[in-house]
C-alpha cells in the first residue's frame, strides 16, 4: 500500500511540473484560442440592424375618452445578433403610447414606447412622438329609423308603419364622429310576405349619405320589429308638383306654374305610398319659351303606384313667363330750362344729374343716356331764384325710379 501511494505522489509531481512549465506559452496559447474562436463564431452571426414597421398601440386610456385620430404603425431600428434579427417578425413588436396621465379632452405629444426583444436593441422609434387629439366620449338618444326591401305578396300590404322594440336606442362615441351621425337604421326585407311578420333586427348608425359610421356604439343595437299586413291597398292624396327642364329665353322668368288638378288620390303597396310626399309630372321642358305654355302631361308614378279610379290621368299645366324688369343707372344726365323766356337767361345748379330707370331687359340694354331728357319748367311766377323740382320724359316702357338730386338751384339772369 505504501508503495501505491508513493507512486501516486510521484506521477501528481510530474503532472505539476509539466503544467507548470512554460505556463506562459500555454497561457497565451489558450488566449489566442478563445479569440480565434470569437472572430470565427463573430463571422458567421455579426451584429447587423435592421428596420421594421411595427403596429402601435394605446394603453391605460380613461373610458370616457376617445382618440380623435391614431396612427396604426410607426418604424423602428433594431439591432442585435444576425440570427435574431432575420426571425423577427414585426408582429413579435408592439409600439406602446401610454394615456394614463390625460384626464380631459386636448391636443397631446406623446412618446412610443417600444420593449426590445432579448439581445437585441431599439436603435430609433420614427416618429419617437406622436401628436393626438383626444375628444370626451358623449351619448345621444335616436329613433330607430328603417328602410323597406321588397313588397309583400301581390294583395297584401303593410297596414302601419313598422313597429320597433325599443324604438329608441342610445349612440355612444367621440364627439366629432357623434356630430356624424345623420340617423339609425335598420334594413326590413318585406319581399313576398302574406302574414305578419315578428323578427330581432341588427340597427347600424349612418351618415348623411347613407355610409355606415362604425366608430361609434348602439345601445342595444338589435331591436324586435312588428310589422301588420293588410289586404288591399292604402289611398293618398298628393300635391301635383310641376318637374320642369330648361330654361326661357334670355331675359325672361317664369312668373307662375298653375296644375290642374292641383292634387291626385292615388293608391299602392305601403312600402311606397308611405315615402312619397308629392306627385311629380313628368318633364316639361321651357327651352327658349318667350310666351305662356300650357300642355297636359301625366304624372311620373313609380311602379306599384296607381291613380285612383275616378282621378284625372292628365294634367294641364300652364306656365307663364315674363320678361325680365331690370334697373339702370345713368350718370351726368345735363338739365335744360323749358319754357324759359327769349328775352332772360338762367343758371341751373347743378347742371347735371344722375337717373335710375328701370323697364324690360330688351328695352333697358338698348337705353343711352341722350334718350332721357332733364328739364325744369319755368311758370309766369318763377323768382329770381329758387330750387326747383327736376322732371323728365322717357322712352315708352321706361319707368322713373329715382332722380338724384331731385332739386336743382335756378337763377334767373335778365
Amino acid at each position: 500500500i505504501w508503495f501505491l501511494a508513493d507512486r501516486g505522489q510521484q506521477k501528481m509531481k510530474e503532472f505539476k511540473n509539466w503544467f507548470l512549465k512554460n505556463i506562459d506559452i500555454k497561457l497565451l496559447s489558450l488566449f489566442l484560442a478563445i479569440i480565434l474562436w470569437l472572430y470565427i463564431a463573430g463571422g458567421e452571426n455579426p451584429i447587423v440592424e435592421n428596420f421594421i414597421d411595427i403596429s402601435l398601440t394605446q394603453n391605460n386610456l380613461s373610458e370616457d375618452l376617445a382618440i380623435k385620430e391614431f396612427p396604426t404603425n410607426v418604424s423602428i431600428g433594431i439591432k442585435g445578433p444576425k440570427n435574431i434579427i432575420n426571425n423577427i417578425s414585426s408582429n413579435q413588436i408592439n409600439g406602446i403610447v401610454n394615456f394614463s396621465e390625460i384626464s380631459k379632452k386636448g391636443s397631446y405629444k406623446l412618446k412610443v414606447e417600444v420593449a426590445a426583444p432579448k439581445r437585441t436593441q431599439i436603435t430609433r422609434v420614427i416618429p419617437s412622438e406622436i401628436k393626438v387629439e383626444v375628444e370626451r366620449i358623449l351619448a345621444k338618444e335616436a329613433e330607430v329609423g328603417y328602410s323597406l326591401i321588397g313588397v309583400p305578396e301581390k294583395g297584401y300590404s303593410l297596414a302601419d308603419e313598422p313597429q320597433f322594440n325599443p324604438y329608441m336606442v342610445k349612440i355612444i362615441g367621440a364627439q366629432s364622429v357623434l356630430e356624424s351621425v345623420k340617423q339609425t337604421i335598420c334594413a326590413i326585407d318585406i319581399s313576398g310576405i302574406k302574414e305578419d311578420l315578428s323578427r330581432k333586427i341588427k340597427i347600424k348608425a349612418v351618415d348623411v349619405n347613407g355610409n355606415e359610421v362604425k366608430e361609434v356604439k348602439i345601445e342595444p343595437d338589435i331591436v324586435e320589429v312588428s310589422i301588420s299586413l293588410t289586404r288591399g291597398y292604402p289611398e293618398k292624396q298628393l300635391t301635383v308638383k310641376t318637374k320642369i327642364i330648361g330654361k326661357p329665353a334670355p331675359g325672361y322668368y317664369i312668373s307662375e306654374i298653375l296644375s290642374n288638378p292641383d292634387e291626385i288620390k292615388i293608391f299602392g303597396n305601403y312600402s311606397k305610398i308611405s315615402t312619397i310626399e308629392f306627385l311629380e309630372t313628368i318633364p316639361i321642358d321651357v327651352s327658349g319659351i318667350t310666351k305662356t305654355l300650357s300642355v297636359k302631361v301625366p304624372p311620373a308614378l313609380e311602379e306599384g303606384l296607381n291613380i285612383v279610379e275616378g282621378e284625372v290621368e292628365l294634367i294641364e299645366v300652364t306656365i307663364q313667363v315674363k320678361e325680365v324688369i331690370i334697373q339702370k343707372i345713368l350718370k351726368n344726365i345735363s338739365v335744360v330750362p323749358k319754357n324759359l323766356s327769349p328775352f332772360v337767361s338762367c343758371e341751373i345748379k347743378p347742371e347735371v344729374l344722375d337717373i335710375t330707370v328701370e323697364g324690360k331687359n330688351i328695352l333697358i340694354d338698348k337705353l343711352k343716356a341722350e334718350d332721357i331728357k332733364a328739364f325744369v319748367k319755368f311758370m309766369d311766377n318763377f323768382k329770381v331764384e329758387q330750387k326747383v323740382k327736376v322732371q323728365v320724359d322717357l322712352p315708352e316702357g321706361i319707368f322713373l325710379i329715382k332722380i338724384e338730386p331731385e332739386e336743382v338751384t335756378v337763377s334767373i339772369n335778365k
